[in-house]
């Protein structure tokens, strides 16, 4: 159960179990995966009923009921749905790709809005996704193009040509958005909070790992039951922990890769310093269990296959 969960957790997946999903939705495929919304990522399980032009969606953390879906369609691998929100129809148009659907929600009030889904019970096709080619190009937007957003963007862009950060980018899709808290998927998303260039540097590659973790072949059942016998309660809520148990387990793996790859781009003096300093932020047990014990976790990420070269 736990070696489950360690493996199949993370913000992208945001497996749905909530009590009103048996009353809301009919026999037949359900669709979970995120919806980029302006107030931060939302967890989202939807059905279509191509044959009746009709379906339903979820948004469990932000709308207690569903919500009717309209106009719902497929031509060859477009997908075309409309939401009915009460502030106005979110009109949206996606690929679907196998067992993925991956679109855009324009809505009169929030705009374009990036969405992903996934079939339930085929998670596992966001696993071991390919790496972006060397020469795909990195795109980089804004939500609102202020200019708070736009130097965040500039920081990053010359960032970028600084240090050669090829060989740790799992995605090239990266939007900036004030007020937001950094997140991986669907879309990775810095905020403009960011103090300086080492700041700047580890929350894109912490954003990066998230990526990186879910596409890397490693040893996976090997580090979560070392994980769970050495650490076999953690914290859960902020900012001790990452929100709930399974994040926090999470969070051990990506935040050790924060350090391993930030350790390579400016070395292991300034990432130390960088890691005594996210002790006092989010995540603080996390941090402070690495700082404390990273002389044994380093040959065990190795070990498993987790580091780069």
């Amino acid at each position: 159960m736990h070696q489950q969960l360690f493996k199949y957790c993370g913000y992208i997946v945001f497996i749905l179990l909530f009590s009103c999903e048996a009353k809301a939705f009919q026999e037949g495929d359900k669709w979970e995966g995120i919806f980029d919304l302006s107030r931060g990522a939302q967890k989202a399980v939807a059905q279509f009923d191509f044959d009746a032009k009709s379906g339903l969606l979820v948004l469990p953390d932000l709308i207690p009921v569903p919500l009717t879906l309209t106009e719902v369609s497929q031509k060859s691998d477009s997908v075309f749905f409309t939401i009915g929100f009460r502030s106005g129809p979110g009109v949206c148009k996606a690929q679907i790709k196998g067992d993925s659907i991956k679109g855009i929600m324009y809505n009169q009030q929030s705009g374009d809005t990036q969405f992903w889904l996934a079939k339930a019970g085929k998670v596992q096709s966001i696993f071991n996704q390919p790496k972006p080619a060397a020469d795909e190009p990195i795109v980089i937007t804004t939500h609102n193009n202020t200019q708070e957003e736009n130097i965040v963007k500039q920081r990053l862009e010359t960032l970028l040509e600084k240090y050669d950060l090829e060989k740790y980018i799992y995605t090239k899709t990266i939007k900036i958005q004030t007020g937001i808290i950094p997140h991986s998927h669907p879309v990775l998303t810095l905020n403009t909070d960011i103090r300086n260039e080492t700041d700047l540097l580890a929350t894109f590659l912490h954003e990066q790992m998230h990526w990186y973790s879910l596409s890397k072949q490693y040893d996976s059942d090997a580090l979560a039951a070392e994980i769970f016998k050495r650490y076999p309660k953690v914290p859960s809520a902020l900012p001790e922990g990452a929100g709930d148990e399974q994040s926090t387990y999470l969070h051990l793996v990506v935040c050790y890769l924060e350090f391993h790859t930030l350790s390579q781009v400016i070395g292991r003096e300034k990432a130390m310093e960088h890691m005594e300093f996210m002790t006092t932020q989010n995540y603080r047990w996390v941090y402070r269990t690495l700082l404390k014990d990273m002389d044994s976790l380093e040959p065990l990420m190795a070990s498993v296959g987790l580091h780069f070269d």
